[in-house]
């Protein structure tokens, strides 16, 4: 039996030398010795996130609105005709006829305004004597750069000489009343022109 118990004890530990680690069996202690292993790991993490952001911007706007307004002097109401060249006409003769009117007004419409100040103020203040002379344009023919116009002349807002026969010129202001006529109406309100 000697021989059988040392025949398993070198059974067993062959067994043991050839296994996988397990504990006998029987009763028997195996001792195996396990190797340890340790492992480290160092992680180092460094992030540097540098943001720079230039944001220049230069706006530079430059607006020139050049508007031109005809602002119609006080007392002298021209509807429209639909017509440029003929409310320019209309506009010209209504503001020059019209006493209420004064000469630095006057003068943008009359073609050669020149030293018809007195003129403009002699026919203002008979204008007023009479509750102010206007016109009334009721026919305007344009041929070229020149209209032939047919106007009342109103009293106190009364048509006193319907029918009155004037004309304009177109030149490169605009169209205007010739001097011609324009010394013609203010003769027949005894404010007469001076002589050019």
């Amino acid at each position: 039996m000697k021989r059988l118990l040392i025949a398993l004890l070198a059974f067993g530990f062959a067994v043991t030398a050839c296994g996988d680690g397990e504990a006998a069996t029987d009763g028997e202690t195996t001792t195996s010795q396990a190797t340890e292993t340790t492992t480290t790991t160092e992680t180092t993490t460094t992030t540097e996130a540098t943001t720079t952001t230039e944001a220049t911007t230069t706006t530079e706007a430059t607006t020139t609105t050049e508007a031109t307004t005809t602002t119609e002097p006080t007392g002298t109401t021209v509807e429209s005709s639909g017509d440029p060249d003929v409310d320019a006409i209309t506009l010209a003769i209504s503001v020059a006829f019209d006493s209420a009117t004064g000469y630095e007004e006057k003068a943008p419409y009359i073609d050669d305004p020149t030293g018809l100040e007195e003129t403009v103020a002699t026919y203002m203040s008979t204008g007023d004597t009479m509750g102010g002379v206007t016109v009334a344009v009721t026919n305007v023919v344009v041929s070229g750069d020149t209209a032939e116009v047919t106007y009342d002349l109103l009293f106190n807002g009364n048509p006193v000489y319907p029918e009155q026969a004037a004309s304009a010129v177109q030149t490169d202001d605009g169209w205007k009343v010739p001097r011609d006529v324009f010394c013609s109406l203010m003769a027949l309100a005894r404010s007469s022109c001076p002589v050019n």
